[in-house]
C-alpha cells in the first residue's frame, strides 16, 4: 500500500530532523506530502496514527485544520469573531463584487494565515521543538496555495511542519494546473506519493 512508503519516509525525515541526523533540503523543516485527493480521509487518518507514534516517542505534535485557521484569519482581517464570520462575509459581499473579495483574501490571507499558525504552534504548554501538521489544506484555495503560506512561515518557526498536499505533481493543487510560469514556493522536502 501507497500509504505505508510514504509515512515511512515522512516519520523517518521528521525523527531525523528533531533529532539533528537529517538535514531537510535547504535547510528548511518543511515537508509536503503528495497525494490523490480521493485519498483525502485516509490521509487525515494516516497523520493521525503518525502524530500518535511520535507522541509516544516524546515530541509533541499539534494537527491544524487550515479550515479553521483560514475561519480565524479571514474573521481577524474582517475585524469579528469567528461566530459572526457568516453573517459578516455576507455583508461584505453585497457591498463589493466577488472577484475583487477574492482578490483582496487573495492578497491579505497568507500572512494573517500564518499568524494563525504560529500562534497555534506557541500555544502555552508546547515546547520549542515539535511537529505541526497542516491539514484540510484543499480548504484553502482558491485563496491561496500552500506554498504562500509557507512561505509566509518560513524563518518563523522552529516547529517541523507537515502540510497535507492533496495534488499528485508539484504545483497542481488538488490537480489544477501548476501556479504560474514557473511554479510556487517549493523549498523544504517533497514527500511524494507512490
Amino acid at each position: 500500500m501507497p500509504w505505508a512508503e510514504v509515512i515511512s519516509e515522512l516519520e523517518s525525515k521528521i525523527v531525523g530532523t528533531l533529532k539533528g541526523t537529517f538535514k531537510p533540503m535547504d535547510g528548511v523543516p518543511f515537508f509536503r506530502v503528495m497525494y490523490p485527493p480521493r485519498e483525502e480521509r485516509e490521509a487525515l487518518r494516516q497523520f493521525k496514527l503518525l502524530a500518535d507514534r511520535l507522541n509516544q516517542q516524546g515530541w509533541q505534535t499539534v494537527q491544524i485544520s487550515l479550515t479553521e485557521a483560514m475561519k480565524e484569519a479571514i474573521a481577524s482581517l474582517l475585524g469579528c469573531g469567528v461566530d459572526e464570520l457568516s453573517e459578516r462575509l455576507k455583508e461584505v459581499e453585497r457591498s463589493r463584487d466577488r472577484n475583487e473579495l477574492k482578490n483582496k483574501l487573495a492578497e491579505h490571507l497568507p500572512p494573517e494565515m500564518a499568524k494563525v499558525v504560529i500562534a497555534h504552534i506557541d500555544s502555552p504548554g508546547l515546547s520549542e521543538k515539535g511537529v505541526a501538521f497542516l491539514v484540510r489544506t484543499g480548504a484553502i484555495y482558491p485563496f491561496m496555495r500552500p506554498s504562500h503560506l509557507l512561505a509566509h512561515l518560513e524563518g518563523k518557526v522552529k516547529w517541523v511542519i507537515v502540510i497535507a498536499y492533496p495534488g499528485t505533481s508539484v504545483g497542481a493543487f488538488l490537480d489544477s494546473e501548476p501556479a504560474g510560469l514557473y511554479g510556487g514556493y517549493y523549498r523544504g522536502e517533497i514527500v511524494q506519493w507512490r
